[in-house]
């Protein structure tokens, strides 16, 4: 690879390459970008634009000229899978480390012309993974030897570290005896008798065993066995490790009594136990703290589609993301199944932002077998002591705040209030009346045009479900349908939907509108019904409609469970029935499913067309889904468009199809008949 060949021909290619690859959305993944052009031999050349050209081939040059870099590029184009390489390189007088991932870029059933050269600045890290290493060598090698409860002391017995079985143990966490004395948690005869034990460790440099009792955090008193090793950092500087071993009670015995076996975290009991003691610092101190209590929203679905082994594996990745958040003073417990409890000791600042970092933990997807899977948390908060002053009414509201997420929609958070428990009476009395709106007539369709933006023409709509309640008034379906779904009062609902539209459908046809079809919604657990499309095909049969009338529209959490989607997806291409998949690229997005199932058509979410005309990102992942669909065939129609300037982009973009307000809101069959029909 020759540097001014390279650069003259990236000079030649340069207009080509801006056609091929968004350069400022890959400088937006990494520090440097250069691109490799695979010729016949293979032979490569490497090109980079201005911003990258001078540091590429100082950071590269050892791996050009050693010829690595030509058999990275040979394995990533017989394995087309990324590969990723660290050089080492002396910039600025001084020694830089550079990761840098080579990934393929070519066309289904074509050879390798590009490979694309991701190089990012991993200095600190590395640096930083090696020094955390060499630190924490010798307390790891030690707490892997001990089950049990370990502390690090200086010569003084100040506590400098513990394991997590200390806190099972005297229920102190670390940030509450870090540089506290270790004498402080003995009898003054026994620090007497534990400091000389020190003193004789220290002059002898050998271990030394020794049985007291000790104090723990609610101040009862536990028998322990304590053994002392000395350990020299260095020349000036000492330090003991101390093993802790309750000899009243096992430490495996007291783990199991308190934490959740799966996790490892604090369980129900524990929680209990805990908050009893929180509540009377509280008070005394006059401060408050927070109840978060976290469910994972569709778990259950997860659980069942994929297997109790990947739903353990999840609950476990949970735990730990949970851990690991940047907060101070807080404790984590698993309650039961999918919902975990966590309590922070803070002011209204600290609780806002323990809600916000909870939430964000779930952006990043969950790695099972290969896929990914994105699981959103709904949370809901209590605050003491304005919220309760005992643990069970603190629990119970948080319970209430987390109930009034998951009927809006789940995926957020709220705070408690004493109106959610009016709200509960109210929804309560809303499914009541729910069980009886068909026969009341209460329910109605309403259908929103999906525009032609090529030719302005309307050749399709979606039909969309409205309640009516002379209680309640307009019911969202936000409110309405998750209750439904529940109670499975959806199983019905969905079945007057399908007959309701067909009939209409029909209605239309005879009156002289045929060039058109409706796409109709099916709910998860109206699609798990085997006999859905027998029930199409019948109320087809029912209104002498052809199957090109209608289309099925199901979301992408439908899609996981491969083996029945796919057998009712294709009954339903059988029957001749266009499949469309709803809000696409916001929850189990796989270029696996969409190859394996007989699908039309993609509808971009309207989350990203919602700041389409001033996010790039969303430009980037709205075209990628447009490019996708179009080299599948598939069909695109890009849902909540309400502006004109969205409608010009997606123009550009080739989108063939959008619906939204911009266009026209959901309007009723008489709205659409006087509009378009008649």
């Amino acid at each position: 690879m020759d540097k001014v060949a390279a650069t003259r021909e990236f000079d030649n290619l340069r207009d080509l390459i801006k056609t091929l690859f968004n350069l400022d959305t890959l400088y937006q993944l990494a520090d440097f970008v250069s691109i490799i052009k695979v010729e016949h031999g293979p032979t490569f050349a490497i090109a980079c634009d201005d911003r990258a050209e001078q540091q590429v081939y100082q950071i590269l040059s050892e791996v050009i000229q050693n010829g690595q870099l030509e058999s990275y590029c040979c394995k990533v184009i017989e394995s087309s899978e990324p590969v990723t390489f660290i050089t080492e390189t002396y910039i600025n007088n001084k020694v830089s480390l550079y990761e840098s991932t080579l990934i393929c870029n070519k066309e289904e059933d074509r050879p390798c012309q590009w490979i694309i050269v991701m190089t990012k600045d991993v200095t600190e890290l590395e640096m930083g993974k090696k020094v955390l290493l060499e630190s924490n060598k010798a307390y790891e090698a030690l707490v892997q030897r001990h089950i049990g409860a370990v502390m690090s002391i200086d010569v003084s017995g100040n506590i400098l570290s513990m394991n997590e079985s200390v806190n099972d143990l005297l229920l102190y966490k670390e940030n509450e005896l870090k540089s506290r004395s270790i004498f402080n948690l003995m009898e003054k005869h026994t620090a007497q008798d534990f400091q000389l034990l020190l003193n004789k460790s220290l002059v002898s440099h050998q271990d030394q065993t020794f049985s007291c009792y000790v104090y723990n955090r609610i101040g009862e008193k536990i028998f322990v066995s304590i053994h002392i090793m000395l350990v020299a950092v260095d020349i000036n500087i000492k330090r003991f490790f101390i093993t802790i071993q309750n000899i009243n009670k096992s430490a495996v015995e007291n783990r199991f009594a308190l934490h959740d076996e799966l996790t490892g975290l604090w369980n129900q009991h524990a929680l209990l136990e805990h908050m009893k003691m929180l509540i009377l610092e509280a008070k005394k101190a006059n401060r408050q703290f927070a109840i978060y209590y976290i469910d994972l929203d569709r778990f259950k679905y997860f659980n069942d589609i994929l297997g109790k082994q990947a739903g353990d594996e999840i609950l476990k990745r949970t735990a730990q993301r949970l851990q690991r958040l940047n907060l101070d003073d807080f404790q984590v417990y698993h309650v039961n199944s999918d919902r975990f409890i966590i309590i922070l000791n803070g002011n209204q600042d600290d609780i806002e932002k323990g809600a916000v970092l909870i939430s964000a933990i779930f952006n990043e997807p969950f790695q099972i077998e290969e896929e990914d899977y994105i699981i959103a948390s709904s949370i809901g908060i209590s605050i003491y002591p304005n919220d309760g002053e005992d643990e069970e009414t603190l629990i119970k509201h948080a319970d209430t705040a987390l109930s009034q997420v998951k009927d809006s929609g789940k995926g957020h958070y709220r705070f408690y209030s004493s109106r959610m428990d009016v709200e509960f009476q109210q929804y309560i009395l809303m499914g009541k009346h729910l069980r009886r709106a068909i026969e009341k007539n209460e329910l109605m369709i309403h259908y929103q045009p999906q525009v032609d933006l090529k030719s302005g023409e309307i050749e399709s709509f979606e039909a969309l479900l409205r309640w009516n309640n002379p209680k309640f008034g307009n019911v969202s379906p936000l409110k309405f349908i998750p209750f439904a779904e529940e109670t499975g009062l959806i199983i019905p609902i969905g079945e007057w939907v399908i007959d309701t539209v067909c009939k209409k459908v029909k209605e239309w046809q005879e009156r002289g509108a045929v060039d058109f079809r409706v796409a109709i919604n099916i709910s998860p657990k109206q699609f798990k019904a085997p006999y859905l499309p027998k029930l199409i095909h019948q109320t087809l049969r029912k209104y002498d409609l052809p199957a090109s009338a209608i289309e099925i529209e199901i979301t992408e959490t439908m899609m996981m469970d491969i083996g029945n989607v796919l057998n009712i997806l294709q009954e339903l291409k059988d029957l001749g029935i266009k499949i469309s998949v709803d809000d696409f690229g916001t929850g189990y997005s796989s270029l696996n499913y969409i190859k394996k199932f007989p699908i039309d058509i993609l509808k971009i979410d309207q989350s990203f067309i919602r700041e389409l005309n001033i996010s790039q990102k969303d430009v980037a992942i709205t075209k990628t889904i447009i490019h996708l669909a179009h080299h599948l065939d598939l069909e695109v129609i890009a849902e909540g468009v309400e502006e004109q300037e969205q409608v010009k982009l997606l123009q550009s973009l080739n989108c063939q199809k959008a619906q939204g307000y911009y266009f026209s809101r959901p309007v009723s069959a008489e709205e659409i008949e006087h509009r378009y029909f008649y």
